[in-house]
């Protein structure tokens, strides 16, 4: 049954029943209420590409969702499809998924068709690569592109939306200086990882400008614990930022291990406010992600033309393994250098 045919049995006209299923605002209750009614009746609903040829668009956004960052399980992914879920069905929109792992090439092919085939308005990348072999199929899609989590310098005229690495990772740096640290190391990070990555760049320009030259990383995942171990033991660092809550959660272990107590020997801090990071012994102090306000600008990115990129600033999480109670001090001036593990 087409939207003509439904028409004439509800004596309505076409318009309205299209109202009715889609700006239900705009026709009165007891119309709505009769048109609903019947198309529940007869199985009827307003054909989607119909719909989308007369409006221009389809109401579909696309999500592509890169497993390769921590797996199909990762938990900021959940987090931010979650809230990538909720803000369109505020607005009525639908969701269309495109999976990939770009280290397998099954996958790659997949996306790359999904890319060029799919019936939605826009995409959003999550976690970006530079150089990404999606690019090229992206462009072909004609679709407006919003990077969530990175961006692409090739592609200039696409929207990004980033977290600020500098304003936290120098906030921590601050806060340890303040709380009598002197010796920094930044522990772990994944290899081909941009958040990592931007991390451990950030971490290794702005941290000799607080600690001179008493500054020291150990990169890997799974991070090391035997480095850590002896870095620990010779006693070359009393401050460790991990690259995230999972390698601050396991500096926090090896510590323990180590018979050096958090924080009186050791501060210890980490990013993203995972679970559990409060169940910690002790419960690790970290930095939020607005994930849920950063989504939600990104999904507007993609309904608008005239919005800008955005950066977004991380939120201290205040516990135990760093004492919150520190306030901001002065850079070093003319110290620099730094060692790598």
């Amino acid at each position: 049954m087409n939207i003509f045919e439904f028409s004439k049995k509800a004596g309505v006209s076409t318009a309205t029943v299209s109202r009715a299923f889609h700006e239900p605002e705009k026709v009165l209750d007891a119309t709505r209420i009769h048109v609903l009614s019947l198309a529940d009746q007869l199985g009827y609903y307003p054909n989607a590409s119909g719909r989308a040829l007369v409006r221009g668009r389809h109401d579909v956004l696309g999500l592509i969702w890169p497993l390769e960052v921590e797996g199909v399980e990762a938990f900021f992914a959940h987090r931010i499809l979650a809230a990538v879920t909720s803000h369109l069905v505020k607005l009525d929109l639908d969701l269309l998924i495109c999976p990939v792992d770009r280290r397998l090439d099954s996958t790659l092919s997949h996306a790359h068709r999904t890319l060029m085939r799919s019936r939605c308005d826009s995409w959003i990348l999550l976690y970006p690569r530079r150089n990404d072999v999606l690019i090229s199929s992206l462009e072909k899609s004609g679709k407006p592109v919003v990077c969530l989590m990175g961006s692409i310098p090739e592609c200039p005229t696409w929207k990004c939306i980033n977290l600020n690495q500098q304003s936290w990772i120098e906030d921590a740096l601050q806060r340890m200086k303040a709380a009598g640290c002197r010796k920094v190391l930044l522990f772990g990070s994944r290899f081909g990882e941009p958040d990592h990555e931007e991390r451990v760049a950030v971490f290794l320009k702005f941290a000799p400008e607080y600690f001179g030259s008493q500054v020291r990383s150990i990169p890997g995942w799974p991070p090391d614990a035997d480095r850590l171990h002896h870095e620990l033991s010779s006693g070359n660092c009393d401050a460790i930022i991990g690259v995230d809550d999972d390698a601050a959660l396991f500096a926090l272990d090896v510590c323990l291990r180590a018979g050096l107590s958090v924080p009186d020997q050791v501060k210890v801090v980490g990013i993203d406010n995972i679970p559990e990071a409060q169940f910690s012994s002790p419960p690790l102090t970290t930095y939020r992600q607005p994930l849920d306000e950063m989504t939600e600008c990104a999904i507007e990115l993609t309904l608008s033309t005239q919005m800008r990129s955005r950066v977004f600033d991380a939120v201290f999480v205040p516990r135990k393994s760093l004492p919150s109670a520190c306030s901001p001090v002065a850079r070093e001036a003319g110290k620099s250098g730094f060692t790598f593990l």
